[in-house]
């Protein structure tokens, strides 16, 4: 018998993108990943799987993989988040912020979100 699958504790994470993208690893790759603590498991040991489903998932190109993992994992930035940056303005990790949707703002007050260093996913142990 199969254990059950991860299920989020709250409305808030069940909507979350770490549960929209297990629930999608499990539907569309077959992948069934024991939860989020899993998933950055699997990012770590396998780097280039993870990248290429993701990939798939967030339908880029897969040179974004790791940077849009970070702005969607790593931070929870959602697409709709408006992001005040006051990090280095030339830093690759912005085109990751792109790809998931996220919008660069240079006024603070209409920021949902401020950073002001690159995500890194998955986060270190």
């Amino acid at each position: 018998m199969f254990p059950p699958p991860w299920r989020p504790a709250d409305e808030a994470a069940s909507v979350g993108a770490e549960a929209v993208l297990l629930e999608w690893l499990a539907a569309v790759r077959s992948i069934l990943l024991e939860g989020p603590h899993a998933l950055r498991a699997w990012a770590s040991r396998d780097p280039g799987g993870f990248r290429a489903a993701f990939s798939a998932f967030a339908s880029i190109d897969p040179t974004l993989a790791d940077s849009a993992a970070g702005w969607l994992l790593g931070t929870g930035v959602r697409p709709d988040d408006r992001v005040h940056w006051t990090g280095d303005p030339a830093d690759a990790c912005l085109a990751g912020l792109a790809a998931i949707g996220g919008v660069l703002t240079d006024d603070p007050a209409w920021a949902t979100v401020t950073h002001d260093r690159p995500p890194v996913w998955p986060p270190p142990a």
